[in-house]
């Protein structure tokens, strides 16, 4: 799956690769609806009949930048647009200036279709507000175990515990900053869910 984003006379398109296996993703903004084909299952839905478009920031586990669409018809199953493609099982591609064209002009479409389209940017609040209690909660608890090591002297299970601690600031951080939940107004999307 070479091209990712592509304006032609029939609307723009976009392609992902969610896995190493199987086919890719390619969906179209056509002149009324969002079209796609996953997995080799066509569909389409008017841009009406979308009711919830949800971006988030959602590193890979392989350590890149990615960032997710959900889009959520008013009947039928989520779906879903990552900015990243796997080119190997230890790479991912990022496809992060094609994906944010697409995602800009789904939701310039979306907001003129008239209908009642929700748009929220980050986690949901079930999910954003434990998850910022449990990294609270784990960093004062390394932060308990480094200044435990540093009193007995144990330099290098110190080191140990305070490289834990940087690491797990780094990859935690930007999770829950640019995951604030939050509505939006399709004319202005957060910055912090685009890449």
């Amino acid at each position: 799956m070479n091209n990712q984003h592509e304006n032609t006379s029939e609307g723009i398109a976009y392609a992902y690769r969610p896995r190493m296996i199987g086919s890719g993703n390619s969906f179209r903004l056509g002149q009324h609806s969002l079209e796609w084909n996953m997995g080799g299952y066509p569909g389409q839905i008017a841009y009406p009949m979308i009711a919830t478009v949800r971006l988030s920031y959602r590193p890979s586990n392989l350590g890149s930048r990615r960032f997710i669409a959900e889009i959520w018809p008013r009947s039928g199953a989520k779906i879903e647009i990552a900015s990243a493609s796997y080119k190997s099982p230890v790479a991912m591609e990022d496809q992060g200036p094609d994906y944010r064209a697409f995602i800009l002009e789904l939701h310039r479409r979306v907001a003129e279709s008239g209908g009642e389209c929700r748009f929220e940017a980050g986690f949901a609040a079930w999910r954003w507000w434990p998850m910022v209690a449990i990294s609270i909660a784990a960093a004062v608890g390394l932060f308990f175990v480094a200044l435990q090591t540093l009193r007995n002297g144990d330099m290098p299970t110190m080191f140990l515990v305070a490289a834990f601690v940087f690491l797990f600031a780094w990859q935690m951080w930007p999770l829950i900053t640019r995951n604030q939940p939050q509505r939006y107004d399709p004319r202005y999307i957060p910055e912090r869910v685009l890449p």
